[in-house]
C-alpha cells in the first residue's frame, strides 16, 4: 500500500515537474535549457545511485548479510539506468550546444567509462554461480569502481573541458525551482524503483529457500 502511495506522488511529482520544465524553458535565454532539467537529475540519481551501492557493499563486507549485497546490486543496475539517460540526453545537448553527440571530452569519457565499469560489476553478479563469492567479489570490484565518481567530478577542474556548467546558464529563480522539482521528481522514483525491486528480490529469495528446505522441484 506504501508502495502504491509513493508511486502516485512520484508521477505527480513528475508531471508537476515537467509541466514547471517546459514553462520556465519557453522563452528562456538558452534554448538547451531542456537538457539541463533531463542531464542533471539524471547524473546526479546516478551519483547517488552508486553512493548507495558502495555503502551497501562497505556494509556487507562488515556485516556479511546478503540484504546489503542485494541492495549494492539493485542500486547499481537502477544507477546505470539513470546513467543511460544522463549519458544520452548529454550527448543530444553536446550536438546542440557544439555540433557534434560526441567530443571525447574528459568529462564525457569518464562518464563512459563510470557506466561501463559499473556493467562490469553487473557482469559480475550474473557470471559466478556461488553466492558468497559472488557477494564478495562484487563488493570489492564496486568500492574499486566508485573512485572514478570523484574523478569524474573534478575532471573539468584538473583538465580543460567543453563541459556546460550551471553557471552559463542564467539561473533565474523559477529556473531553479523547476530544476529543484525535477531532481526531486527524479529521486522519488528512484526510492519507488529501489523499494519494488527490493521487495521482488526478498520475494524471490523466501521462495528460493522454501524449494531448497523441500528438496528443490
Amino acid at each position: 500500500m506504501r508502495r502504491n502511495i509513493l508511486l502516485i506522488i512520484a508521477v505527480v511529482m513528475n508531471v508537476v515537474a515537467s509541466y514547471a520544465a517546459y514553462v520556465t524553458a519557453v522563452g528562456a535565454e538558452r534554448a538547451d535549457i531542456y537538457f539541463l532539467y533531463l542531464h542533471v537529475p539524471a547524473i546526479t540519481v546516478c551519483y547517488f545511485a552508486f553512493s548507495l551501492s558502495l555503502i551497501a557493499s562497505i556494509a556487507f563486507l562488515t556485516k556479511r548479510k546478503h540484504a546489503y549485497d542485494r541492495t549494492a546490486e539493485i542500486s547499481a543496475i537502477l544507477g546505470l539506468v539513470y546513467g543511460a539517460v544522463a549519458l544520452i540526453a548529454g550527448a543530444v545537448w553536446a550536438k546542440s550546444a557544439w555540433g557534434a553527440y560526441w567530443t571525447w571530452n574528459p568529462k564525457q569519457t569518464i562518464t563512459l567509462i563510470l557506466w561501463i565499469a559499473y556493467m562490469g560489476y553487473v557482469s559480475i553478479k550474473l557470471s559466478i554461480g556461488n553466492v558468497e563469492k559472488r557477494a564478495l567479489v562484487g563488493a570489492v570490484y564496486n568500492i574499486l569502481a566508485f573512485f572514478l565518481i570523484p574523478l569524474n567530478y573534478l575532471s573539468a577542474t584538473l583538465w580543460w573541458t567543453p563541459h556546460t556548467t550551471l553557471s552559463e546558464f542564467s539561473m533565474t529563480p523559477p529556473i531553479t525551482a523547476a530544476l529543484l522539482l525535477t531532481l526531486i521528481a527524479a529521486t522519488l522514483f528512484f526510492v519507488y524503483l529501489m523499494i519494488a525491486a527490493s521487495d521482488v528480490r526478498s520475494l524471490e529469495d523466501r521462495v528460493n529457500i522454501l524449494i531448497y528446505k523441500r528438496g528443490g522441484i
